[in-house]
């Protein structure tokens, strides 16, 4: 049996809306990308998203957006490199807070302790689906004027005490990668209620044009980060299925819990109904590599979960070896791994990745 991490639910709504723009002729820009930003704003409400091609861009324009450069972003050690590499492209440089070994997420205390006059954003990372403990870290933030972004990539549709990811800062930031919870293959989204940063970022996405007047007049810095129609017609059949997907990872996630919940040697992620189970993370202390080799031998796709982002070669190469000890990030990257909890997954599928991390289990005691 082959069961890959992620395949994304695409069906003929896709098929024609891409069919209906390609025939269109207006490919780039168009009705559907005005609308799907639209849908996407109502969606989380909010007064402006703005979408860009990837959620690496995302991230480098809401810094830009908010006019920060040459300062400090405080962000999560365990993330995927998009995260530092969007700071360090926006011109800042990113300073890692260690993580809880119970939901993978920034700390705030942990936060707290590295804020100092450099500090120029807090930028949280909701990771496999989960928010971080958006409380406490907008209190510190609060206390200290300083803004908050939230990496949203993985974390589409989840919730915080009821408030939509995305929604709590002064801006989310969205990736629409294949893997994510609603996909349009590539691309990403700001999702803000401040008008001027909004304003900002539909010029920097668009080579930092200002749209004013009708001369080609560059008041921003900016890149070639524009979406297209044929990706927002993808988008805006996806988002009209966005609760039914996000009930069906969690209804996958509650199946694989209640069949692995009482098996010894593998610690799961608490249960949370307001999270979307971007994928299902296990610990297995010990004996990961093992078991994620076991699976993988049975055709069961397994990544491991991020290890500390400094202790990345390129990072090691630009700002030299650490020298601040992460050991939660460092327990969560050396013994986490997940598996897929996609929309797509059969019974058939979850029992036998069930049945083989059990006996992977068993092997390797």
């Amino acid at each position: 049996m082959n069961i890959p991490v992620c395949i994304p639910e695409f069906d003929e709504n896709e098929l024609n809306a891409v069919t209906s723009v390609m025939r269109s002729g207006w490919i780039a820009r168009g009705e559907e990308l005005e609308l799907f930003e639209k849908e996407l704003a109502a969606f989380l409400g909010v007064n402006h998203v703005v979408t860009v091609n990837s959620g690496t861009a995302a991230l480098e324009v809401a810094l830009r957006s908010l006019k920060i450069e040459k300062k400090e972003v405080i962000t999560t050690a365990t993330s995927c490199a998009p995260t530092a590499n969007a700071i360090i492209h926006s011109g800042n440089i990113p300073v890692m807070a260690d993580v809880s070994k119970e939901d993978y997420n920034v700390e705030p205390e942990e936060i707290e302790k590295l804020i100092t006059p450099k500090t120029g954003a807090i930028l949280p990372v909701h990771v496999y689906g989960r928010a971080a403990k958006m409380d406490r870290i907008l209190q510190i933030a609060k206390k200290q004027s300083i803004p908050v972004i939230e990496d949203c990539a993985q974390s589409f549709g989840a919730k915080y005490k009821g408030k939509m990811t995305g929604t709590l800062g002064d801006i989310g930031c969205f990736s629409l990668n294949i893997n994510k919870v609603i996909t349009t293959g590539e691309g990403g989204f700001i999702a803000t209620n401040n008008n001027s940063a909004a304003e900002s970022a539909k010029m920097i996405r668009n080579y930092g044009r200002d749209p004013s007047g009708t001369d080609y007049c560059y008041t921003h810095f900016g890149h070639n980060f524009k979406f297209t129609n044929l990706q927002a017609a993808i988008g805006r059949a996806q988002l009209r299925k966005a609760h039914k997907l996000i009930e069906a990872r969690r209804s996958k996630a509650q199946y694989l819990r209640g069949q692995l919940k009482d098996i010894k040697n593998i610690t799961l992620p608490k249960d949370d109904n307001e999270m979307v189970w971007f994928s299902f993370p296990i610990i297995a202390k010990g004996m990961r590599d093992k078991l994620k080799k076991h699976l993988e031998d049975r055709g069961i796709e397994v990544r491991t979960m991020f290890r500390p982002m400094c202790d990345q070669p390129y990072y090691k190469a630009m700002f030299g070896e650490r020298t601040k000890k992460y050991p939660n990030a460092e327990y969560v990257g050396e013994h986490g791994m997940y598996i897929g909890c996609y929309p797509k997954l059969t019974k058939e599928q979850m029992d036998y990745m069930v049945k083989s991390i059990k006996e992977g289990l068993m092997v390797h005691e």
